[in-house]
């Protein structure tokens, strides 16, 4: 097996042991809470994905194409769901797992959140980014409980790539006035920092962080044009050369 094919088989194997989480009985998944976030619990949402590969109805569906719209939520609760609650059933989308099976982040994101008319009513709410923002400087990449499960590790861990890749997006980022952005930088920094201090660590965690924090400097104008080392990252949210993304988090500090 080549390089090549190789690369393709781990990130095929990353997407499945993800969605692989999602099959997991509702009842029997643990929830994890850190300083008032709840992380990788789906029992007291608003929306709670109640047809998913654990249930009957689930098997009568004839078609990926079908259970993706079982996932939606009903159009005339939509609108009535908090911002912070309609983050809260984002993050908890049983999907995420797919964006890892393309070759660019940004387009496994796009294309997971346009089956989705949660991401959809969630972009289009103009304090959609100051949520993401406050749930994002509320985590922390190294509070690891002693006692979690691996499942609940690897979620919890996922869950900061997501909303990272969240706020990356374009339309997100316009959203940020100069406070925001200015408080954005600064929990990317830390977080990239935090992540670098895990043993097991990977370039898969800290792309999405450096990815994050090009794209603020895209918006402020302080990201070289020419650059196009960096600009691959920020557009794709992956690199394989941990230099490339040290280069990127130290451009302004």
């Amino acid at each position: 097996m080549n390089q090549k094919n190789i690369k393709i088989f781990v990130v095929l194997l990353l997407a499945l042991m993800v969605n692989m989480s999602c099959v997991l009985k509702e009842e029997n998944r643990e929830s994890i809470i850190l300083d008032g976030v709840q992380i990788s619990t789906r029992s007291n949402m608003v929306w709670n994905f109640p047809v998913n590969p654990s249930t009957l109805e689930w098997k009568t569906l004839k078609s990926y194409e079908d259970q993706l719209l079982a996932y939606n939520i009903p159009e005339g609760m939509i609108t009535r769901i908090s911002t912070e609650e309609l983050l809260e059933v984002c993050l908890a989308y049983p999907e995420w797992g797919v964006i890892n099976a393309f070759n660019s982040r940004r387009v496994g994101l796009n294309n997971m959140m346009s089956h989705f008319n949660g991401f959809r009513e969630l972009f289009a709410r103009d304090d959609a980014a100051k949520e993401l923002i406050k749930v994002y400087s509320r985590l922390d990449p190294l509070a690891i409980g002693e006692n979690w499960t691996l499942l609940q590790k690897g979620e919890y861990s996922f869950q900061i790539n997501c909303i990272e890749l969240l706020l990356s997006h374009g339309m997100m980022i316009e959203k940020l006035d100069a406070q925001d952005i200015q408080v954005l930088q600064d929990e990317a920094i830390l977080k990239y920092g935090q992540k670098k201090q895990l043993s097991d660590v990977s370039l898969w965690d800290l792309s999405p962080t450096a990815g994050l924090y090009l794209s603020i400097l895209d918006r402020t104008g302080d990201l070289a044009k020419g650059d196009t080392e960096l600009r691959s990252l920020m557009l794709n949210l992956m690199a394989e050369d941990i230099g490339v993304l040290d280069r990127a988090i130290n451009i302004k500090k």
